[in-house]
């Protein structure tokens, strides 16, 4: 399958029935001096901090750095999550994704110290469905929901363009003040 058809099918799936690494920023390398990795942080439980409280704190934190945040929920036995961890790993031009800041859920995480029902009331901000895997959600300035990736690719595909998620968070980046 192609890259554009495999990530249009990411973008599509939203949900998956009841081993990514930490990723950080990438830079560019010489050869690729004009692309960038996602931007994606990886919330994982410690201490007594409840994850609302976490969620919270770094999304202010990348918007005080000029980022649109969005929230990824995602789970390593899902397919369309490995495969969306795969695009995640990709490099783009810094005008396509360098805006956005994505953070993180995983399941395992939480779930590993019986937190999941701090997941479920975050994750419930966004998104009526609690077994349905990814969900990615473009939040505003507010933590209010802008955009789901399903909602992303109805607009994509009536404008005519690929449905793709570099095009949906190059196409968010005026309107995700």
């Amino acid at each position: 399958m192609n890259r554009r058809l495999t990530v249009a099918f990411v973008l599509a799936a939203c949900g998956c029935g009841p081993g990514a690494p930490d990723r950080t920023p990438v830079l560019a390398s010489e050869s690729q001096a004009a692309e960038v990795g996602y931007d994606v942080r990886r919330l994982r439980p410690h201490d007594s901090e409840p994850l609302a409280d976490m969620f919270d704190r770094t999304s202010h934190a990348a918007r005080a750095e000029g980022k649109t945040v969005a929230v990824l929920f995602s789970a390593d036995w899902c397919e369309p999550c490995r495969v969306l961890d795969t695009e995640l790993g990709n490099l783009h031009p810094p005008s396509m994704i360098g805006h956005v800041r994505i953070l993180e859920i995983k399941e395992e995480d939480w779930e590993a110290v019986t937190r999941m029902d701090e997941v479920k009331g975050l994750r419930a901000r966004w998104h009526n469905t609690l077994d349905s895997y990814p969900v990615l959600v473009v939040l505003d300035s507010q933590n209010r929901k802008i955009e789901e990736m399903k909602e992303a690719i109805e607009r994509l595909e009536a404008a005519g363009l690929e449905p793709t998620l570099p095009v949906w968070l190059s196409t968010l980046e005026a309107s995700a003040g």
